[in-house]
């Protein structure tokens, strides 16, 4: 398949670019080979000392080797890596730039980034289509009697979830936030036996097993720049740079679908997404089209939790409706992945949030949406948005 950029694409590969690393050139924003600057300079009569001291204690006003380059007349284009067409206001001494995942110098995108974006929709539609409690309730009691009489008193297992959260993070202080979705995940995906919460997640037991996605061929530097992105929702602007592939990117994408592994491990499956592929007849058969149906109604949902909420975007409002309206337009399958999707997009949140106040208190406990100044929580979440050109990041479509 081909996998086209929308909007602006940052995969991040956690290591950040400092004015240390950097070299602004007009338009362009070089990125140094510093063991050739460090050679060069030495050859030049600086003392290493005096480079060290001034990585120590950088000026306050502009970018490290700006001093140098100008006093000894050095060519930037020979110590550059390469080059980054600035889209945004630079930064001066605080800039730091996260930079894009690349393999030997080139970036490229994870399959893991693209799976785990299709998986997202798959959680979504599951939940949906087959999370009334009664499924839900028939598939764990092999596991857990406990449980199963637990969900069967709520109105779906989106419903227990929500209960389950409250109680947890009211009685057990020690309760892991960051795992706060496992016991859901096991539900859907496949579960075995789990002493605590009745179940827990098992990647053998997942039908999820015969997607297969690969990380994409290595995509040309010329396709990257430095975005800055606007955090819209904050008391002030807190901007952040970002390496990112620009709008117009198009490179191979490689997705497959193994109908013989799940054939032959047929009677391995039991959550609710194998439960939801037998309804349709031979789950092999309709593994392929009900991956693309959940990827096509969650980022459609999506788009629309976006339009409903386009206050929130304030004066980017109209460009990111213009964005939005334009989207669908394009010929295949739409996704969000990478930094800057928010949480709405990388979580089951809109189903979360249709909850109302049951939710809210929940998400509450759970710690979700601390004020950037650290001091309690929003009055709403997700709070902020995150754009850069205008654009909602990470969009993109393959067919």
């Amino acid at each position: 398949m081909k996998l086209r950029v929308l909007s602006p694409l940052h995969i991040g590969n956690g290591n950040t670019l400092t004015p240390v690393d950097v070299y602004p050139d007009g338009n362009l924003l070089r990125v140094l080979d510093l063991e050739k600057l460090f050679v060069d300079l030495q050859k030049l009569g600086v003392e290493l000392g005096e480079i060290l001291s001034l990585l120590k204690n950088p000026p306050g006003d502009s970018f490290v080797w700006k001093g140098y380059i100008e006093e000894f007349h050095l060519d930037p284009k020979k110590y550059t890596r390469y080059t980054l067409p600035i889209i945004g206001e630079p930064g001066k001494e605080s800039m730091s730039i996260r930079e894009f995942i690349k393999s030997n110098e080139k970036p490229y995108i994870p399959g893991s980034s693209l799976k785990g974006a299709i998986r997202t929709a798959v959680f979504y539609k599951v939940l949906k289509e087959c999370g009334d409690a009664g499924t839900a309730m028939n598939l764990v009691s092999g596991f857990s009697q406990n449980l199963a009489r637990n969900i069967g008193y709520s109105e779906s297992l989106i419903d227990y979830y929500i209960g389950y959260l409250d109680r947890e993070t009211t009685r057990n202080r020690k309760f892991d936030r960051k795992r706060a979705d496992d016991m859901l995940e096991a539900i859907v995906f496949g579960m075995e036996p789990n002493g605590r919460s009745g179940v827990r997640y098992e990647p053998k037991k997942d039908p999820l097993r015969a997607l297969i996605v690969r990380d994409s061929p290595p995509v040309g530097k010329k396709h990257l720049a430095l975005y800055r992105v606007d955090v819209i929702g904050n008391p002030g602007p807190i901007p952040v740079w970002v390496e990112a592939l620009e709008p117009g990117t198009v490179t191979d994408a490689e997705i497959r679908f193994d109908r013989e592994l799940l054939r032959i491990n047929a009677g391995h499956f039991n959550g609710l997404l194998w439960e939801c592929l037998e309804d349709k007849g031979k789950p092999w058969e309709a593994f392929e089209d009900f991956v693309w149906e959940a990827v096509d109604e969650f980022y459609n949902a999506l788009i629309n939790h976006e339009l409903h909420n386009i206050s929130k975007f304030g004066k980017y409002g109209s460009s990111v409706r213009s964005f939005y309206d334009g989207l669908r337009a394009n010929n295949g399958h739409l996704l969000r992945l990478g930094w800057g999707s928010g949480w709405i997009g990388t979580t089951i949140g809109i189903l979360l949030v249709e909850k109302g106040w049951k939710w809210e208190q929940v998400r509450k406990k759970l710690g979700l949406g601390r004020n950037p100044s650290g001091r309690g929580l929003s009055r709403e979440f997700p709070k902020t948005r995150r754009l850069a050109d205008g654009m909602p990041m990470g969009w993109v479509v393959v067919g």
